[in-house]
């Protein structure tokens, strides 16, 4: 039997080493760029700021409106939490419904959900029903929302909004909007207002939308008559209570745009758009790109005027 050179078995073995070497690479950075683009893409769609989420959503789905039926399976994707609240429309005969024009640039991409209010007072859209997973007794709720430019109120400002409306009234129910003082804050039941100190002027500009996205969060938790409620606006706190009363029933779901008082001048409607919705059950949410989430600073007090 002849025999081969020692040499030119270590070559060939060394060869197919090489050749197995650089299909393990290519495999790995075939690997490598597959996760790299997945990273990317959850970049552009995650916003939790590295805070863990129960919920969130930027309506990155079909147009929708309400003439397309409110059940799960009909808004956005089956079992996503989210649906239609009502089949009623402004006087105008005007739904609301899921759009790219009502979509906020800075978040996740996708559309936005448009919700109409018409002049005076509880003309509206039917507005959408938000279900979380499961009950939850504390909660952080983040979300976008914009005001058409030019939106205006009878007397210049809003005797109250209820863009997230938690629960029933008469067992519990929980509404964040213009909440008391025509300013943003929580009510509990219907009965008891918690308004912050910043006002729907001051929200906008003056007494008119001013056409632009701002980042509002709140933060409620249960504990009897030592209840806490917090509102940041922009990733400023604007509210801080730890001796209100938020009852005792469990929150799962929330409408996101219902009634309101008194809308005027909107010939014969105006928009208001939602976007970027996050929920979370353990800290505290924050803007969309920020670096490090945390509680924002509070708005200054006792300030005087020289």
């Amino acid at each position: 039997m002849t025999r081969r050179p020692f040499y030119r078995i270590v070559a060939r073995a060394g060869s197919a080493l090489v050749a197995s070497s650089m299909k393990v690479k290519a495999r790995a950075a075939l690997v490598a760029s597959i996760w790299l683009v997945g990273a990317m893409t959850w970049a552009q769609t995650s916003f939790a700021q590295g805070v863990p989420l129960v919920f969130q959503t930027t309506f990155n789905c079909p147009d929708w409106n309400q003439t397309m039926g409110g059940a799960d399976g009909n808004v956005c994707s089956n079992g996503d939490g989210i649906a239609g609240a009502g089949d009623w429309k402004t006087s105008n005969n005007t739904s609301d419904l899921i759009t790219a024009a009502a979509n906020n640039p800075s978040g996740g991409g996708g559309k936005g959900f448009r919700h109409w209010r018409g002049n005076g007072d509880n003309n509206n859209g039917g507005g959408l029903t938000i279900t979380l997973p499961a009950n939850v007794t504390e909660m952080w709720v983040r979300l976008y929302i914009r005001f058409q430019a030019g939106f205006s109120w009878s007397g210049g400002n809003p005797l109250y909004t209820k863009d997230n409306y938690w629960g029933s009234c008469g067992s519990g129910c929980v509404i964040f909007g213009i909440q008391g003082n025509h300013s943003w804050g929580v009510n509990y039941n219907g009965g008891v207002n918690h308004p912050s100190s910043l006002t729907w002027a001051a929200s906008q500009g003056g007494n008119t939308g001013d056409g632009l996205w701002h980042a509002y969060e709140y933060h409620l938790k249960q504990n009897g008559s030592s209840a806490t409620i917090e509102f940041w606006f922009d990733g400023v706190r604007y509210l801080s209570k730890t001796n209100a009363d938020l009852g005792s029933s469990p929150w799962r779901s929330f409408i996101l745009g219902s009634n309101q008082s008194s809308v005027t001048g909107g010939s014969p409607e105006w928009y208001v758009d939602y976007d970027d919705i996050a929920v979370s059950t353990v800290g505290y949410i924050g803007l969309i790109g920020s670096p490090s989430p945390g509680p924002g600073p509070s708005a200054p007090t006792n300030l005087r005027v020289q």
